[in-house]
């Protein structure tokens, strides 16, 4: 596991948890779009893509990999083929109109913001690399290397962890998926912003109503500008 030195507290600082997919970033194309690409690298026939992204979905990670390439011949390691992929994906990832310039406004008036995001630690961080996220936020916090995924409160007392801080109910968490992001923050006591279009849709009786809604982070970060910490 990576080391992450932790900073000084910082008491006074307003602190928000911001999901990544959907949130910061976007991703051009469907999944299953890798698979088709897969196959036509690597001289597999077009029809093994559905197996191919099934066994990917079984198993993201080099030993799954390591499968494919023992089911097809592929001359490759799975930890090559790995690479490739986590490549793949940071390739196909956008940045969200507006949001280096929001993340560098609350910044600037004083937030601390943590990434918090399910999802393979290689891939979701070479999201962040790709698209300049990393040096424009102040933790971050992968489900893989956390050993927890939202809505288990557990990843995001460790991200509050990785800034210095304890979580309180004055500090906020930002996301588009209500089971994962919304969920998660009620369970941790935290305020919430949920990504939504507008009208936002309405939610199971089993989610929680999130404090605020916004159709974008953008948007989500000038309110937050402008509440009371």
């Amino acid at each position: 596991m990576p080391h992450h030195p932790q900073p000084p507290p910082h008491p006074s600082s307003p602190l928000l948890l911001i999901d990544l997919d959907h949130t910061l970033v976007e991703r051009d194309g469907p999944t299953d779009a890798w698979a088709t690409a897969f196959c036509a690298t690597h001289a597999l026939p077009a029809e093994a893509a559905p197996t191919v992204h099934g066994l990917l979905l079984a198993d993201r990670s080099p030993a799954g990999f390591a499968r494919i390439a023992a089911r097809y011949g592929l001359p490759h390691s799975g930890a090559a083929l790995w690479e490739e992929h986590v490549a793949h994906e940071a390739a196909r990832t956008h940045l969200i109109p507006g949001v280096p310039e929001a993340l560098a406004a609350l910044r600037a008036a004083g937030w601390l913001i943590a990434v918090v995001t399910n999802g393979s630690t290689d891939i979701q961080r070479a999201k962040l690399a790709r698209t300049g996220l990393l040096p424009a936020v102040d933790a971050v916090c992968v489900s893989e290397e956390a050993g927890a995924r939202k809505p288990s409160p557990e990843i995001f007392h460790l991200a509050a962890t990785r800034l210095g801080r304890t979580l309180t109910p004055a500090d906020w968490m930002v996301g588009n998926n209500p089971a994962t992001d919304l969920r998660g923050a009620h369970a941790t006591g935290l305020r919430s912003i949920w990504i939504t279009p507008t009208p936002p849709p309405p939610l199971p009786p089993s989610h929680p109503t999130p404090t605020h809604t916004a159709p974008n982070t953008p948007t989500a970060a000038t309110l937050l500008l402008t509440l009371p910490h």
